[in-house]
């Protein structure tokens, strides 16, 4: 019996295959971001971080920073595929794209549309949909040339900040989503190089950082909000966990600074009259961080009016904020179409050929709720005389 079972775990040795199409690592090329331009006769220019695994081949234990740990290769053709297809010319090894989580559009190339670009890259089965869509304020491919300080390489930098959540987080997935749903508007976060008033031993360590929104009516980029109002705007699509919140009391010149530290909101659409609502609630708590002012925050009717200042100060800049995506940019990123075709279907297929026009005709409410949960420590303000406390 055990020489039977012996000869079938032999014949089946025989039967088993092997990876036959595998590459072995010396055999890859890993990128680690890609950027992507449109240059002259409107052909497309694929520029890609590709990583030197020299420290690891060697057994080195570190690096010079000065020479980075990437290198930068790009190819041309009248399409993305055809510019891959040049890159991969330009490259011995074969491209691997399994560790490539940043792609950065060419702010030229986001004002003329990137559809065909991200056909290509949901099309194709090596990029991931979890990787992150940028738009660059110059040409893309120079993110990618930037040495950092402190990371391996400008694409670890920029992925590290956007999981630090400052600004907008979009993903190759939710592009695909939306583009193809109800609203078909996207908004992607803008960079820029690091301007440091350090002198940098080369013109180029530094690194990209988010600095605003780009908002996209179908495919096309058709503005741009800058970092305050991108703060705003992230208040109606999660909590803002690194932001903060300035009020100034009645009567003060000084502010009293609030971090958020939780947050809900809740959309409802409403049509009544054919007349389309939307109304938003936010709920949010918040910890004092810093009082400037002169008040002891361990006065509860105090602390009640820094609420309601929070609740003013929040509804105006995003009715501002609101008010600009509708009527400026008519982009509707916070999917009003969506909702509107979940709660009123019969209502909706009345409207989506034109929801672009219809959309900035939605009336929009927006009630706040602020709850301050921790004012600190002390409540008076520190290293200031007892007596100069105000008491209210």
């Amino acid at each position: 019996m055990r020489k039977m079972i012996l000869v079938m775990l032999l014949l089946s040795i025989v039967l088993l295959s092997g990876c036959w199409d595998r590459y072995e690592l010396q055999d890859l090329a890993i990128i680690t971001a890609a950027a992507i331009d449109v240059v002259e006769d409107e052909q497309i220019r694929i520029s890609v971080q590709i990583f030197i695994p020299r420290a690891i081949t060697s057994g080195e234990t570190g690096e010079d920073p000065s020479t980075g740990s990437t290198f930068v290769r790009e190819g041309v053709g009248k399409s993305l595929a055809q510019a891959v297809a040049d890159l991969q010319t330009n490259i011995p090894r074969k491209l691997f794209w399994g560790q490539c989580r940043i792609f950065i559009f060419g702010k030229e190339l986001a004002e003329m549309g990137i559809q065909k670009e991200i056909d290509f890259l949901v099309r194709h089965p090596s990029p991931r949909g979890i990787s992150n869509l940028y738009v660059s304020q110059e040409e893309a491919k120079r993110m990618l040339e930037l040495i950092p300080p402190l990371e391996r390489y400008s694409g670890e930098a920029l992925r590290k900040l956007s999981q630090q959540e400052i600004g907008i987080d979009t993903t190759l997935k939710d592009v695909d989503v939306k583009l193809a749903g109800d609203s078909q508007s996207i908004a992607l976060p803008i960079i820029k190089v690091l301007v440091s008033p350090e002198e940098s031993r080369q013109g180029n360590q530094s690194i990209p950082v988010i600095d605003g929104t780009a908002v996209f009516q179908r495919d096309k980029m058709v503005g741009a909000l800058n970092m305050e109002e991108t703060s705003w705007l992230l208040w109606l699509i999660r909590t803002l966990k690194n932001g903060t919140i300035s009020v100034m009391p009645k009567g003060n010149e000084e502010e009293v600074v609030m971090m958020p530290i939780s947050g809900n909101v809740k959309f409802n659409p409403h049509i009544s009259k054919n007349t389309w609502n939307m109304t938003f609630s936010l709920e949010v708590e918040a910890n004092v961080i810093q009082n400037e002012t002169l008040l002891n925050l361990h006065n509860e009717n105090t602390v009640k009016q820094f609420e309601k200042e929070i609740e003013k100060v929040l509804k105006e800049n995003l009715t501002q904020t609101m008010e600009k995506l509708q009527q400026e940019f008519h982009t509707d990123i916070l999917d009003f179409g969506k909702r509107f075709h979940r709660k009123y279907p019969d209502e909706w297929k009345k409207v989506k050929n034109n929801w672009v026009e219809k959309y900035p005709e939605v009336n929009v409410t927006i009630h706040v709720n602020a709850k301050i949960n921790k004012t600190g420590d002390i409540g008076p303000p520190a290293a200031i005389p007892r007596d100069w406390v105000e008491e209210q």
